[in-house]
């Protein structure tokens, strides 16, 4: 095993150790060759005999902890292939993307074209993405991808801006979530996102209501993980230590009537 790839493992324990989250942190690679692919991959088509979305992938390996390889005959979600440069961007395939998505989500095709012209496109010269799970990852990531609940994506919040400061900014459109945002974006940008995950990532990547996901790009990745550890040595834990030092007690009618049945559950001043 290199040296790089057990850094990274590293990075991906210590995740799990700040964080807690109850899916495996996923890195991902963007690939120009097949021969980037690690051996023990397995692609959805060849190995699983199904074509799949993106999002139905990251669910796959954040929760199976398989080692994943996605090229375009892998793929058959619509809005991935164009991002992704599967499909070539032509004038029929945006009419008809605008017009699906009127009364869907968008009032007409003037407000739907609004959508499509803030999309993120990947280099052409990457033709898929290898998908690993970060503690046991197999490459070494452009991005990492943690799956989580509001109060650690505000962990991740604290420890990114712990160096940096500010506030951090995002834009959320529900719609596109890990595999546009969160990946192309992110790469793109090269800067941490945090993802409102859409439909698509609920209805067939298996997210949960509960769920946001946070996004790291490769240049940012010890920098988060150094913030959260100065952060959490002063204090800042995750789960959340809630404060506990008071004397309980009960809303003044409740407590009357507590009383009166056999005294209630408080006992009585000294």
């Amino acid at each position: 095993m290199s040296e790089n790839l057990e850094k990274y493992q590293k990075i991906g324990t210590l995740l799990e150790f700040y964080l807690r989250p109850q899916s495996f942190p996923i890195a991902i690679k963007l690939i120009k060759n097949i021969s980037e692919i690690p051996p023990e991959s397995k692609h959805p088509k060849r190995d699983l005999k199904v074509q799949t979305f993106l999002c139905q992938n990251f669910r796959m390996v954040r929760s199976y902890g398989w080692t994943l390889a996605v090229l375009e005959e892998d793929c058959v979600c619509r809005v991935a292939r164009i991002v992704y440069r599967w499909d070539e961007i032509t004038e029929d395939y945006i009419n008809f993307a605008n017009k699906f998505v009127v009364d869907l989500y968008a009032q007409d095709e003037e407000t739907a074209e609004k959508w499509g012209q803030q999309l993120n496109y990947i280099d052409p010269r990457y033709i898929g993405l290898v998908i690993s799970p970060l503690t046991r990852t197999k490459i070494i990531p452009d991005i990492v991808q943690v799956y989580c609940n509001p109060a650690q994506a505000m962990r991740l919040i604290q420890a990114y801006l712990y160096y940096k400061g500010g506030n951090m900014e995002f834009s959320a459109s529900g719609r596109g979530g890990s595999c546009h945002e969160g990946v192309i974006k992110t790469f793109i940008k090269d800067e941490p996102q945090l993802i409102i995950l859409g439909n698509g990532d609920r209805v067939w990547g298996g997210a949960e209501d509960s769920e946001v996901m946070f996004s790291i790009p490769r240049s940012n990745l010890e920098t988060v993980i150094d913030g959260l550890k100065k952060t959490h040595n002063a204090g800042l834990r995750y789960p959340i230590p809630k404060y506990m030092n008071y004397q309980p007690g009960f809303q003044p009618k409740f407590q009357k009537k507590a009383i009166e049945r056999a005294e209630g559950t408080i006992v009585k001043e000294n």
